[in-house]
């Protein structure tokens, strides 16, 4: 199931939502996620599948869950983290209303005041009370599809249990209630143990290595740059990219990206160190842009001052890094901002005015960001050491499908 074949939308598919994912420059899908919305349209069982970053796993489920929710039956999207829930709570609230769908937020402080919605985009704390008030009110028979994003959190040690807790409760309420039974669809890039966790979801495995956007991974060590799987030397960083006080490359790497009109991620292990680099880049860069006008020319001054007075308007302040950063086009994003502090810093990136994305794991997760080149800044020792997981979310950032063309990620 790993062929590029274009296939069309289902033939049910409304021309509205074909119109709403053609804004999103998508515009046909893989075979592979034909394959997987044909069976499930013939099979009414759960479903679990896992495809890279990029490959379009989103979609898939958004298809499946619209046909049902055209029938009146209630869908829920579990999200792990705010800031993805809310992305894609804007897409289905925008693309579902053209065929008077009603899409529900159950995001951090928001909460649907009634049970006059037909779908819900839900963190998994949220979604979890909705099904305990569900079974408590007998409303479950409502419900027909719960979507579970980034599966693999069920591993993880302090957010899997309410995770697991609510699987549990569907599989239960299913297994006493055939005739008005929960489907439940998960998906993944990084969940490996597919076959296990597909046995107690009974649910159906489908797995892809398909990834739409070519994506090059890379290994910097003192400068020399290598292929992360075959241990080939490629290149050096040039000498015109190398920095004092920069051994490893990081602020080397990020300019160089932008001087080739890239946009670019860097991952960083802590808040503390995210705001260095971000405040390091900022300096490199403004070198840069006083010798060099085609590359100031990219500076968006007008939007990149709307940003801040946005910024400013929803927290009080300016951050005083961002007040640095930000002229140059370079931001940070952490868990010490506001919510709405990192929509707008997000926003900033996705259109290009904030070319250059300082940032913590926090970021990996899901949210749709248009960059060419990642740069991790890994560490392989202590509490905030980068695992496998991590590792393939912040790649899987580089090379996003109907964004870039190729991916370029460096680890360092």
């Amino acid at each position: 199931m790993d062929s590029d074949m274009r296939k069309s939308f289902p033939a049910w598919t409304p021309p509205e939502i074909v119109a709403a994912y053609s804004e999103k420059n998508i515009n046909y899908l893989f075979e592979w996620q034909s394959d997987v919305i044909e069976f499930a349209e013939a099979n009414p069982c759960n479903i679990v599948y896992s495809a890279p970053t990029s490959a379009g796993k989103s979609i898939v489920a958004e298809l499946i869950a619209l046909r049902l929710a055209l029938t009146g039956r209630k869908v829920l999207f579990l999200l792990p983290y705010i800031s993805v829930a809310r992305e894609r709570l804007h897409f289905l609230q925008r693309a579902w209303r053209r065929v008077d769908v009603q899409v529900a937020a159950f995001v951090g402080a928001q909460s649907a005041p009634s049970r006059e919605w037909t779908a819900a985009v839900c963190t998994t704390e949220k979604a979890n009370s909705l099904i305990n008030h569900a079974i408590l009110d007998g409303h479950m028979t409502e419900i027909g599809l719960v979507v579970i994003d980034e599966l693999h959190m069920v591993y993880d040690s302090s957010r899997g249990g309410v995770l697991e807790s609510l699987c549990a409760k569907i599989i239960l309420w299913n297994s006493r209630n055939s005739s008005s039974a929960v489907r439940l669809i998960g998906m993944s890039a990084t969940l490996e143990n597919l076959e296990e966790v597909g046995l107690w979801l009974n649910a159906k495995v489908i797995a892809t290595h398909f990834r739409p956007v070519e994506l090059h991974e890379r290994l910097c060590c003192g400068g020399r740059i290598k292929d992360l799987k075959s241990d080939t030397h490629i290149r050096d960083v040039p000498k015109r990219f190398r920095v004092a006080d920069d051994p490893e490359c990081v602020l080397g790497l990020a300019a160089e990206g932008l001087f080739f009109r890239k946009l670019v991620l860097v991952f960083c292990s802590s808040k503390a160190e995210v705001e260095k680099v971000a405040l390091d880049l900022a300096k490199i860069l403004d070198e840069i842009y006083r010798s060099n006008q085609v590359i100031a020319s990219r500076l968006d001054r007008a939007a990149l001052y709307q940003i801040r007075m946005n910024l400013e308007q929803c927290a009080g302040t300016v951050d005083t890094v961002l007040a640095q950063t930000l002229p140059r086009g370079v931001a940070f994003h952490h868990a010490g901002l506001t919510a709405e502090e990192r929509e707008y810093i997000e926003d900033g990136f996705r259109s290009g005015v904030i070319m250059v994305l300082v940032a913590t794991s926090t970021l990996s997760s899901g949210v749709n960001l248009p960059a060419s080149r990642v740069v991790i800044k890994a560490q392989t020792r202590g509490p905030a050491a980068i695992n496998a997981i991590t590792y393939k979310q912040m790649s899987g950032r580089a090379g996003r499908l109907g964004q870039v063309e190729i991916g370029k990620f460096v680890i360092i």
